[in-house]
């Protein structure tokens, strides 16, 4: 059996400029994290740490750092712990490459960068081959994970992972230039685990006999949850005749993405309200305040003000206003007629003539409402 701690997207040096005066203390709970997580890899006994890029969040990240994580890899490589590591997007192995200004495996005979120039790495001690094609740019239409499929058929060791740094082609989700992965090379690539890296958020994408997984970032890096288990994981990975994934938590703080319905809270004083009713020191709020509302009701709603007020109560908050404005009916036949908008004011307003109760014209006067708005591009709905 093999046992792997897989994580990435720690992103040290990122900056949080949307966290105000909590931004120097995300960005020590960066180094924080990444710290727990050596201690996890020698205090379980692991047989390798892999970080499948973005260590760094640039290729400039300061002296501190870099010797920080130095020290990181020192502890291993003193444990006798193998650490891998393979550049992501952030940190891509570009001209300026942090990687190639700086040798992280100088004197330390337990750690492995892939350089670019090499794909396969053998470690016969633990029967273990290790896969990766280290990022050159940012963007790419090349799938890191197309070559394994024939590269893995060489392998002489028992155990063969992989290291991506990439996007799994979900519709809707991910771009084609964004280093492009599909789940039929994941299914073919021949190997026991793929530590996904890119993705934010905890989660599984196995296919075939192949067992892959985003790890996700180790601690909250931007202020939205980027889907899985959301971030604040790294994941214990034990190889034999199965592959076992057990996520492990490794930070207290969480993202939450909430929606303030103006039609249910009405006023500025119950989205307060309604904010101090979650209130949590660990918790990273992503409001948005949405509905149809009078003008006289919208010029009472300041998202800079609510935000203001409830900052001591998280974390950190950032309140968006995407409330939209009543159409009444002097201004609703405003919109030319050519127009798909003005075609549907028009409709609308024949059905609300032809209705014949109370609650069907409500009804209708409320569809009104709302198709104008998202006509508009307003998005009261939602996603």
């Amino acid at each position: 059996m093999v046992r792997i701690i897989h994580t990435s997207d720690v992103h040290i040096g990122a900056k949080f400029l949307g966290f105000g005066k909590k931004a120097q203390v995300q960005r020590q709970a960066l180094l924080d994290v990444f710290a727990k997580t050596v201690d996890l890899a020698i205090s379980s006994k692991a047989h390798m740490l892999v970080v499948a890029g973005d260590l760094f969040d640039s290729n400039f990240p300061s002296y501190q750092s870099v010797h920080f994580v130095k020290q990181q890899f020192k502890r291993l490589n003193e444990a006798k712990i193998y650490a891998v590591l393979s550049a992501g997007t952030h940190d891509c192995l570009s001209k300026g490459s942090i990687y190639k200004r700086e040798d992280f495996a100088f004197d330390l005979p337990y750690v492995y960068v892939f350089d670019g120039e090499t794909t396969a790495k053998e470690f016969p001690d633990i029967d273990l081959t290790v896969y990766a094609k280290a990022n050159v740019s940012n963007k790419s239409t090349e799938s890191p994970v197309a070559f394994l499929a024939s590269a893995s058929t060489s392998a002489t060791t028992k155990y063969k992972i992989a290291m991506a740094h990439g996007s799994v082609q979900i519709e809707g989700k991910a771009a084609k230039d964004d280093l492009p992965i599909t789940l039929g090379e994941i299914a073919d690539s021949g190997m026991d685990y793929i530590a996904l890296g890119h993705w934010h958020g905890a989660q599984e994408f196995s296919s075939g006999k192949t067992i892959a997984w985003y790890s996700g970032s180790p601690e909250i890096t931007y202020q939205e949850g980027k889907g899985g288990l959301g971030q604040g994981y790294v994941l214990q990975v034990d190889i034999a005749g199965t592959v076992a994934v057990k996520p492990i938590k490794t930070t207290a703080k969480e993202v939450r993405e909430i929606r303030l319905d103006m039609q249910t809270l009405a006023t500025a004083e119950n989205i307060t309200r309604e904010l101090e009713r979650i209130a949590d020191p660990n918790l990273i709020v992503v409001a948005e305040i949405s509905g149809i509302v009078a003008p006289e009701t919208a010029l009472l709603i300041d998202a800079e003000k609510i935000e203001e007020e409830c900052r001591d109560k998280f974390f950190s908050i950032k309140v968006n206003n995407n409330i939209a404005l009543e159409t009444g009916e002097d201004n609703a036949l405003a919109y030319p007629e050519e127009l798909v908008i003005g075609q549907f004011v028009r409709v609308m307003r024949a059905k609300l003539e032809e209705a014949k109760s109370e609650e069907e014209k409500r009804i209708l006067q409320d569809a009104l409402q709302i198709g104008v708005a998202e006509l508009e591009g307003k998005n009261v709905l939602g996603d």
